[in-house]
């Protein structure tokens, strides 16, 4: 295997048989205070993130267009990096427009193909938003903005692609800045179609098994939520913990099956990805009624979600040499990862009376 991109997992999970891994006899629950909580609470304010900074991702790379220097590639590379961190928030909001979009499918295929993007660079046609949105997935997006602005030597920030010292420069540029429009678009799209009174998905949860015509019950709704969080553990687990690993290539690790070593943004990636997770699961969100049901059972998976942080904060940097110079350190992630996962997919949902469709476990 070498390559990733969210758009391969969501295929892979939307193909599995339904598992019960939940009490599908329980009696009905009135989950009408966690949808509005977590709705009103994570849903919007987390999509209302990734647009807010999405906007100034456009606006740092205009900023690089019109001013190309070492300054200005800071700030477009400090934009991309929060950025990157709020989208990847949302990946345990992996359900309702967060799967039917298909947003990732534009913005986050891996890996990029910098002759794909170079080619577009060395052509005569007049670069605008129109070239890139007519681009393959692996020639735009995060990961192609991410080669455009960080391949190259840290130490001379003018070998960076767009601030190369050759012809094309000013047309990668071009490109960039198409690129952040288009991650732009997507995260107003992507937040539009959950706001009340635009898309208005948000209402469909809140009103499951009252008059939602997306969900005729409110346990209907909290799978799909449970679903989510399933989602986005094997993100972690799965797929940037136990592809470079090597756990679906035969055992040996190998760091370029990381689609972020130009930045150097597995960890982080990561860390909001698990941020998204105990937004979810914290406070008023699903620990409130696993707590409920089993004091023991919420102090532990609270326990385990700070084990999975503190495994992912400790992988020494740059992650690619970890993999091969500190594996084990990236092998206590995986692990402690893989216990939550268990935990989540087994006794949560089973506490959550939610029924999951499993996610691929070719990394446990």
């Amino acid at each position: 295997m070498n390559e990733w991109s969210i758009s391969s997992l969501s295929a892979a999970l939307s193909a599995c048989c339904l598992l019960a891994c939940g009490n599908t006899d329980a009696p009905a629950r009135d989950y009408g205070s966690l949808l509005a909580s977590l709705s009103e609470q994570v849903i919007l304010p987390e999509h209302r993130a990734f647009v807010s900074e999405a906007d100034a991702l456009s606006d740092a790379v205009q900023a690089l267009v019109d001013d190309s220097n070492a300054d200005s590639l800071a700030s477009a590379r400090a934009s991309w990096r929060a950025t990157r961190k709020a989208y990847r928030i949302l990946d345990a909001l992996h359900f309702g427009p967060g799967y039917t979009l298909h947003v990732s499918e534009r913005i986050d295929v891996a890996p990029a193909e910098p002759d794909g993007i170079e080619a577009l660079a060395a052509g005569d046609a007049e670069i605008t938003d129109s070239t890139i949105s007519k681009a393959g997935g692996r020639e735009k997006g995060f990961l192609g903005l991410e080669y455009l602005l960080f391949a190259g030597s840290t130490a001379d920030e003018s070998v960076a692609p767009v601030l190369a010292d050759d012809d094309f420069a000013p047309r990668r540029r071009a490109l960039a800045l198409a690129m952040a429009h288009e991650i732009r678009k997507s995260a107003h799209q992507l937040a539009d179609a959950w706001e009340p009174g635009v898309g208005g998905y948000v209402t469909q949860l809140e009103t499951a098994g009252k008059g939602s015509t997306e969900y005729n019950n409110q346990r209907a709704a909290v799978d799909d939520m449970v679903g989510g969080v399933a989602y986005a553990l094997e993100v972690i687990v799965g797929v940037r913990l136990a592809t470079p690993l090597g756990r679906k290539s035969g055992g040996t690790p190998n760091p370029s099956l990381d689609p972020t070593l130009r930045s150097d943004s597995a960890v982080a990636d990561m860390q909001a990805t698990l941020a998204g997770i105990t937004a979810m699961y914290a406070g008023e969100g699903f620990s409130a009624v696993v707590r409920a049901k089993s004091a023991t059972l919420d102090a532990a998976v609270l326990e385990s979600m700070s084990r999975v942080e503190a495994a992912i904060r400790t992988i020494p940097t740059p992650f690619g040499d970890a993999v091969v110079n500190d594996t084990q350190s990236v092998k206590n992630a995986f692990s402690s990862g893989a216990d939550l996962k268990t935990t989540w997919n087994t006794e949560v949902s089973s506490a959550l009376g939610a029924t999951l469709k499993p996610s691929d476990t070719d990394g446990d």
